[in-house]
C-alpha cells in the first residue's frame, strides 16, 4: 500500500509543477500548445495512474497470496516442526534403546567373551591334560617295550640258566654216584651219602673217624677220607666244605674247652688229610665248626647222641657258570 501512495504523489506534484510553469513563463499561443500537452500529460498520467493502481491491485493480490501462502508456509513449518520434533522424540527413543541394545549387546558380549575365555582355558587344560596323557602313553609304551625286551633277555638267561641247571643236577647226580662208589668199603661203617639242595652231603659217623673226646682220624677213617679224596680230585669243579658237628655233653679239657674247639678241631684234621694224603688242593676245601647247634635228633639218647657226633663234608659243584648267568645284563 505505502508503494502505491507514493506513486500517486509523485504524479500529483509533477502536474503542480507543470501547471505553475506553463501560467508564468509562456504565451498565449504556448499556453495553448503547453495546455494540449498538459493534457497529454495528465492523460498519460492518469494512464499511469490507472496502470499504477492496476500494479497497487496486483500488487495487493500478489501480497494477499503471498500472505496466503505465508500463512499456509507457516502451517507447514509447524506441521513440519511438530513432525520434526516428533522424529526427534522418536529419534532420542530408538537412541536411548539402541544405547540400551548396546548396553545389553554389551553385557552379552562380555559374558559371552567371558564363557569363550572359560571354555578356551578349559580346552588348553584338556590340551594339557591330553598331551600330558599321551606323554604318559608314550612312556608307558617305551617301558612295556622295554620291559618286553627286557624279559625276552631274562626269558634267554632263564631258559639258560635251566639248562645249566639240569647240567649241574646232572653233574651233581653223577657226583654222588662216584662218592658211594669211591666209599662203598665203607657201607658197614655207617656211611651215608645225600642229595639234598642241589648239594651232595657225606655223612661220616664218629666211630669212623674219631674216639671219644679225640680230634685225631683213626687209620679206617683217613682210609675213608683218602679214597674220597681220589673222588674229587677227579671232579675239579666241586668245592669242599668240612663242617664238625657234637652233641650236647660239655667239653671240660684243658686244651679243648668246650664242643665249639672240638667240632672246628676235627673239621680241620679231616680237611689236612684230605689236602696231604688225599692230594686235594687247599683252596678247594673249607673247615668248619658247628658245635651242638645243629643236631639231627635229640640229644636226649646215647643213640640221639652218637648220631649227631658226626662230620658232614659237603660237595658244591661251582656256580661259575650259573653266576654268570644271573649276572649278564
Amino acid at each position: 500500500m505505502s508503494a502505491l501512495t507514493s506513486c500517486n504523489m509523485k504524479v500529483f506534484w509533477s502536474i503542480v509543477c507543470v501547471g505553475l510553469t506553463l501560467f508564468s513563463c509562456v504565451s498565449q499561443k504556448k499556453y495553448q500548445a503547453l495546455g494540449r500537452e498538459k493534457d497529454s500529460v495528465a492523460t498519460s498520467l492518469t494512464t499511469k495512474i490507472e496502470d499504477c493502481n492496476a500494479v497497487n491491485v496486483t500488487v495487493k493480490n500478489e501480497v494477499t497470496a503471498l500472505q496466503a501462502f505465508q500463512e499456509r508456509q507457516k502451517l507447514i513449518i509447524s506441521k513440519l516442526q511438530d513432525s520434526i520434533q516428533i522424529c526427534e522424540n522418536e529419534l532420542d527413543e530408538n537412541l536411548t534403546y539402541i544405547r540400551s541394545l548396546g548396553e545389553s549387546h554389551d553385557e552379552q558380549r562380555i559374558k559371552i567373551a567371558a564363557e569363550l575365555d572359560k571354555k578356551n582355558k578349559a580346552i588348553q587344560q584338556k590340551e594339557l591334560e591330553l598331551n600330558k596323557a599321551l606323554a604318559s602313553a608314550e612312556a608307558e609304551r617305551l617301558r612295556l617295550e622295554n620291559l618286553r625286551k627286557e624279559l625276552e633277555k631274562v626269558s634267554g638267561r632263564v631258559k639258560e640258566l635251566e639248562a645249566e641247571l639240569r647240567r649241574k643236577d646232572s653233574a651233581v647226580i653223577l657226583l654222588k654216584d662216584a662218592i658211594i662208589k669211591a666209599l662203598a668199603g665203607f657201607e658197614k661203617l655207617d656211611v651215608k651219602v645225600e642229595y639234598r639242595n642241589g648239594k651232595v652231603y657225606v655223612i661220616l659217623p664218629e666211630k669212623l673217624l674219631f674216639k671219644s673226646g679225640s680230634t685225631a682220624v683213626d687209620p679206617k677213617g683217613q682210609e675213608a677220607l683218602v679214597e674220597l679224596a681220589k673222588a674229587l680230585n677227579k671232579k675239579p669243579d666241586v668245592q669242599v666244605a668240612v663242617e664238625g658237628h657234637t652233641d650236647n655233653v660239655p667239653m671240660n679239657g684243658e686244651i679243648i674247652k668246650d664242643n665249639w674247639d672240638l667240632s672246628v678241631l676235627r673239621a680241620t684234621s679231616i680237611a689236612k688229610i684230605m689236602i696231604n694224603e688225599g692230594g686235594m688242593k687247599a683252596k678247594r676245601i673249607s673247615a668248619n665248626g658247628r658245635g651242638e647247634t645243629m643236631p639231627v635228633v635229640t640229644n636226649e639218647t646215647p643213640e640221639g647222641r652218637a648220631k649227631n657226633r658226626r662230620t658232614e663234608i659237603i660237595l658244591t659243584p661251582q656256580l661259575d657258570k650259573i653266576l654268570d648267568i644271573l649276572n649278564n645284563n
